[in-house]
């Protein structure tokens, strides 16, 4: 007696890989808000992003030699006083087309919330710096250095820092004003999680 194959038990196995692949995306997709940022995490995934002026900005590693991560983040005590905690969060598009972000918290030691609104001198390095946001542009669409301060105010909400497993997260907002000029920026629903 031959047995044939059943037509349905056909039509699950021709189905199964399209099945495996739809959950792969969806595990995929669980990473990612509804803005396409990805989500706000505190376990070193190396992972940020914002919305700049309601449009969603990630960041992109550079092809350029010598170039290094997307999302970067220093921690320790600085050669001017207290510790500091810089993160940097870098888009190249090519040598002269760039987007960075920093945000320098200085005398951060414990998660908490940390205003950015004190006037910075981005000339003087010889005392400490303030916290700040930093973002500086050059390309064909904008041009520019934009800082926190008095007028353009932000913050910074650390959710973890782990001096042991060398993780820093957190949740950032700020309105960053061109130097010398009037425009701003509106930066919002940021966030980052970084190993330093």
């Amino acid at each position: 007696m031959l047995l044939r194959p059943c037509p349905q038990l056909m039509v699950l196995s021709r189905r199964l890989p399209f099945a495996v692949l739809l959950t792969l995306a969806g595990c995929q997709k669980d990473n990612v808000d509804p803005n396409g940022l990805p989500r706000a995490t505190q376990s070193g995934q190396n992972t940020a992003g914002f919305l700049e002026n309601g449009q969603p900005w990630l960041p992109k590693q550079s092809t350029l030699l010598g170039s290094g991560p997307a999302v970067q983040a220093r921690y320790g005590p600085s050669y001017r006083g207290p510790y500091e905690l810089s993160v940097g969060l870098f888009r190249h598009q090519d040598s002269n087309h760039y987007q960075i972000l920093t945000l320098h918290l200085a005398g951060a030691r414990r998660p908490g919330t940390y205003a950015l609104e004190q006037e910075i001198d981005p000339g003087v390095i010889t005392r400490v710096r303030p916290s700040h946001a930093l973002y500086q542009a050059s390309g064909p669409r904008m041009n520019g250095n934009f800082y926190t301060g008095p007028t353009a105010r932000g913050q910074v909400v650390i959710t973890r820092l782990d001096t042991v497993a060398r993780v820093v997260a957190g949740t950032f907002e700020a309105t960053v004003k061109r130097d010398g000029g009037l425009d701003s920026l509106r930066l919002s629903q940021g966030r980052f999680d970084v190993k330093y």
